[in-house]
């Protein structure tokens, strides 16, 4: 099915930086400050049927990073520039480096929940401008499902599909495909015309604040992996640092070391201080369900939370909106397992 929407309103394109708009310099690649000319020479120059009207959003400084740079704040920052000119746009692209965007994606979908217009962030394997670089075919797609109002939630359009935000996570196989989302079928299938699939949208907003008021806050989210010989100090060592929230990444089947009791006790420690304790596979495709295995049952008991198959992406991000949105630590563990913004496969569907 194809989908065309001409809208007097422009598509608002904030340009974050990242290895789109990067050129060469004496030190390699480096984030470069000519972007929005560059990109609509190639928009004209390279799409027959016309791109839509594009408004370019001053962001932050105005200086481009490379997304290894990226941090929390870049998401508040990002949303709260998106919700000030949401009036003015028919949606928005977001341009920004391919090692983070999964994160400041899925960080959007929560921060952006209910905002009622398409937001896409895309970015390129290649610098535009380049041979073979994916950069202007990114940028076109992205603008196309801005414009559309098709889609109106935040989605990543890269290579050959759109997908939901917050179930996406990159991969290095090949350039064409360096995003999956392993918990959900593709929105859309991205060429001229768009292929838009039958995906059910995201459940509404759930308590969303007020962006203005409920503004970057200094939240702080560890993240562990599991593997032989991680015991209890590390997570004592990691809470000790001030952290709100502690992730483990389990192992591929969804369990963690609940037999050592240690290891159990500091996760009981870290909960009884109010430390959001949350747990995904490592797996992209795994789940976590605690209590399937015996050896998880004591970390459930200690308050460790499943975050059922949500990529570590997504549930990052996840606790970091909720430590800025929720003062409660109940109210964050409670949040933490369910369904916000469409991240996770309710238990009752799955």
């Amino acid at each position: 099915m194809t989908h065309r929407t001409q809208n007097a309103q422009p598509v608002g394109v904030i340009y974050t930086g990242g290895t789109f708009g990067m050129v060469q310099s004496a030190r390699g690649y480096t984030p470069s400050t000519d972007l929005p000319a560059r990109a609509e020479a190639e928009l004209q120059s390279g799409s027959p049927n016309g791109s839509p009207r594009i408004a370019w959003i001053p962001f932050a400084d105005g200086q481009p990073i490379t997304s290894s740079d990226a941090t929390p704040r870049l998401w508040f920052d990002l949303a709260q520039t998106i919700a000030a000119h949401a009036d003015q746009c028919a949606g928005f692209v977001i341009i920004h480096g391919t090692d983070t965007l999964a994160f400041t994606g899925a960080a959007l979908s929560f921060l952006l929940a209910g905002l009622g217009k398409p937001v896409i962030v895309t970015g390129a394997s290649a610098p535009l401008g380049e041979p073979d670089s994916d950069a202007a075919a990114n940028l076109h797609h992205a603008l196309q499902v801005a414009a559309g109002g098709r889609s109106a939630e935040v989605t990543i359009a890269f290579g050959r599909f759109l997908l939901r935000a917050n179930r996406t996570t990159k991969r290095h196989e090949n350039a064409d495909d360096l995003f999956t989302s392993p918990g959900l079928e593709p929105l859309a299938t991205l060429g001229d015309p768009i292929e838009y699939h039958g995906v059910e949208a995201p459940p509404g907003p759930y308590e969303r604040p007020t962006l203005p008021l409920a503004g970057w806050r200094d939240t702080r989210v560890a993240m562990l992996p599991a593997y032989p010989g991680l015991g209890g100090e590390l997570v004592r060592a990691a809470c000790g640092t001030g952290i709100g929230a502690l992730l483990l990444e389990a192992y591929p089947s969804g369990v963690a070391p609940g037999g050592d009791a240690d290891f159990v006790a500091a996760v009981a420690e870290a909960v009884a201080a109010g430390i959001v304790v949350g747990a995904v596979s490592q797996s992209r495709h795994g789940w976590i369900r605690m209590g399937k295995y015996a050896i998880s049952t004591p970390l459930a008991e200690a308050g460790m939370i499943g975050g059922e198959d949500m990529t570590r992406e997504a549930a990052l991000a996840k606790l970091h909106f909720l430590l800025s949105s929720r003062p409660d630590p109940a109210a964050r563990a409670r949040d933490f397992a369910r369904d916000l913004a469409g991240e996770l496969t309710p238990l009752d569907t799955a």
